[in-house]
């Protein structure tokens, strides 16, 4: 079974219809849901989606009903949470010239051994060619 760090971008493109990745990013979340997937996240996810949809309705993207909706589809799926030691957070950092947050989730990465899923094009492109462990939404293919 096919085992991945999930970060933020591509819950909330799984969540927001109008998002550019959420045909790739319900694949993923749908994998996880169906058993055929691993997913794993640091804590820090939840209030990284609860920013996301809070500044999607701002915007005007979505309404105060829609993403409370949302939110509330994002904690059914119970996504399993890793800790990660902050020591290991600001080396990744330093190494990636990332913020923490991003660091966060590539240390998770590392420290399992498996790649982090982003829908990130910042992050994506910044760490592409220096860390394996990154891989582009769309890029990830689940076996049949």
């Amino acid at each position: 079974m096919d085992r991945l760090v999930i970060d933020a971008s591509v819950v909330v493109a799984s969540l927001l219809p109008d998002e550019p990745y959420r045909s790739a990013s319900l694949r993923i979340l749908k994998g996880f849901l169906s058993g055929n997937l691993e997913l794993f996240a640091i804590p820090l996810l939840r209030f990284e989606i609860t920013n996301a949809l809070l500044k999607a309705i701002s915007r005007g993207r979505t309404k105060l009903n829609d993403a409370q909706a949302a939110l509330r589809e994002f904690e059914a799926f119970n996504l399993p949470e890793r800790e990660v030691a902050a020591q290991d957070i600001l080396s990744t950092a330093h190494t990636y010239n990332r913020s923490a947050y991003d660091a966060a989730y590539l240390a998770l990465a590392k420290s399992e051994q498996i790649s982090l899923v982003t829908a990130d094009k910042h992050l994506y492109n910044a760490v592409k060619d220096k860390c394996r462990l990154v891989l582009w939404v769309e890029d990830f293919k689940q076996p049949l």
